[in-house]
């Protein structure tokens, strides 16, 4: 990848957030890994790592120590861009704000969560004001989408600090391989094994389309965390010849499973924009997701939205998408909606809001 943000900018700006050289594990690390290739030079500090708890306590504790630093000796950065999520990822963060700010730095806080709104509600009254003046502190707030724009002002943000800036996905790694006349619909979950990312609810799905019309649909799932639960249940629910678990995929083997796949399903039950869907839409693949986050924004004609927990409406989609020609119309149109989300057209925006901050 091409640099596109340049020295002479690249310079001026400190990048904070998780440790993104390892496995990649989450949505922000492999925006943080793109970010790297695309800035000339990548000033950046890790404030976590999810190997053990011992890197996390070290990288937890230590990242704001060399932050403050980074920025007392290097007298060419100008802003400091943090990356974060909800809950302790947040509040942690707001330390970090908080001393960037009174070092002089323009902040700027980039929200990836997709359980922000579900977090911050949860609150006692107290934690939100905190959180509130958190955000009012920054000189400005980068989030995904339209939606999330919406919810940050109605809790009191300023709107002109808020840009919406896309989710940076990159290039695709070759062409998908067409699907055979014939052959069963090839279907591709990837994400975190668990109950908010609706796996399961796929699964039922699975079940209900097996029972009917066998053989007419095939399901790859890539990921981690429950994975015995996951098992057992693929065995319960008696599609081991119709489902397919490979564990945490990344690197080729992800591309893989991308460049053999009709349709990806994500039937989360609260998102941001998962970089797993704009993946997919770069290989042409039609969408089967929910209508959460920013979600809709980007899943219009290419794909179908379902309610989350609507098994039989994921169901009723993947059978709609087994049809080779609207699998193969909601794939292209997936392909011309994701040229926004590549990294030209993301860093010239980001570019767009350094030099706002720089020139203000």
């Amino acid at each position: 990848m091409s640099h596109i943000i340049e020295k002479q900018l690249s310079e001026r700006v400190l990048t904070i957030g998780e440790c993104y050289w390892d496995t990649v594990y989450g949505g922000i690390a492999s925006v943080l890994k793109s970010y790297c290739g695309c800035f000339e030079t990548f000033k950046f500090v890790p404030s976590s790592r999810k190997h053990n708890w011992k890197d996390k306590f070290r990288y937890d504790l230590g990242g704001l120590f060399i932050m403050g630093w980074r920025l007392l000796w290097d007298r060419e950065i100008k802003i400091v861009h943090i990356h974060t999520a909800a809950g302790g990822s947040f509040d942690k963060h707001a330390y970090y704000a908080f001393l960037a700010h009174l070092m002089g730095k323009n902040v700027v806080m980039h929200c990836h969560a997709s359980r922000f709104k579900v977090w911050y509600e949860a609150l006692t009254k107290a934690h939100q004001a905190r959180v509130l003046r958190a955000l009012l502190r920054l000189d400005c707030l980068i989030v995904l989408s339209e939606s999330w724009r919406s919810f940050f002002v109605s809790i009191g943000m300023v709107p002109d600090k808020i840009r919406v800036l896309n989710n940076i996905t990159s290039y695709p790694e070759g062409n998908r391989v067409e699907r055979i006349s014939g052959e069963a619909v090839r279907l591709l979950f990837l994400g975190e094994i668990g109950s908010r990312k609706g796996v399961f609810d796929l699964l039922e799905a699975m079940s209900i389309i097996h029972s009917r019309f066998p053989g007419i649909a095939y399901l790859e799932i890539g990921g981690n965390k429950m994975e015995k639960e996951l098992r057992d249940a693929i065995h319960s629910l008696s599609l081991d010849d119709c489902v397919r678990f490979n564990g945490f995929v990344s690197g080729e083997d992800k591309n893989k499973l991308l460049r053999n796949t009709d349709v990806f399903v994500l039937p989360s039950y609260n998102e941001g924009l998962p970089i797993s869907i704009l993946e997919a839409m770069s290989y042409g693949c039609a969408i089967i997701s929910t209508p959460v986050g920013g979600i809709p924004e980007v899943v219009k004609d290419n794909g179908v939205l379902v309610n989350p927990g609507d098994a039989k409406g994921i169901a009723d989609a993947i059978l709609l998408l087994s049809d080779p020609d609207t699998c193969r119309r909601m794939g292209r149109l997936s392909q011309e909606a994701v040229k926004a989300f590549y990294p030209d057209a993301v860093m010239s925006d980001l570019k767009q809001i350094y030099n706002s901050l720089l020139t203000s």
